[in-house]
């Protein structure tokens, strides 16, 4: 399986909002459409999409923390893979793509995720990874962090 993170663009950002998640996840991720608008306003989260070949197979966002006063943390914001892919190994794929983008181009140390605590698949893939729980709580959801 070969994976590749591309930015999120006006070729494309019409194909990821038509990405959507199996009956019963809508409430474990934001719509791709939010994300992107969220990162017009985030200047450091990055919207990208997840080909396999030339096909759009997920989306996932990441960035620096702009939030919590810009304390320079990676963040993994965003997860989903289309429901016609899921359980095929994308996401974990992609993940590792992702992981080691950030080690090749940010001088962190850690980059952390949050998921909702009823997303079992999250868990696991993120435990598989090497996430570890931090024991937080953010805005409902379980935060973990993986020392890069």
């Amino acid at each position: 399986m070969k994976i590749e993170l591309r930015d999120i663009t006006k070729d494309n950002y019409r194909e990821s909002v038509k990405l959507k998640v199996k009956n019963g996840q809508e409430e474990f991720v934001a719509l791709n459409v939010f994300s992107i608008a969220q990162s017009k306003f985030y200047s450091s989260w990055k919207p990208t999409a997840v080909y396999s070949d030339e096909e759009m197979v997920g989306f996932l966002m990441y960035g620096e923390d702009d939030v919590n006063e810009g304390d320079g943390t990676i963040w993994i914001i965003r997860l989903m893979i289309d429901e016609k892919y899921q359980g095929k190994g994308y996401g974990k794929e992609a993940m590792i793509k992702l992981i080691e983008h950030i080690k090749n181009n940010y001088e962190q140390e850690e980059v952390f995720v949050s998921f909702v605590p009823a997303n079992e698949g999250a868990k696991i893939l993120y435990e598989s990874l090497g996430f570890i729980d931090t024991g937080r709580i953010e805005e409902g959801e379980l935060v973990y962090c993986l020392k890069l």
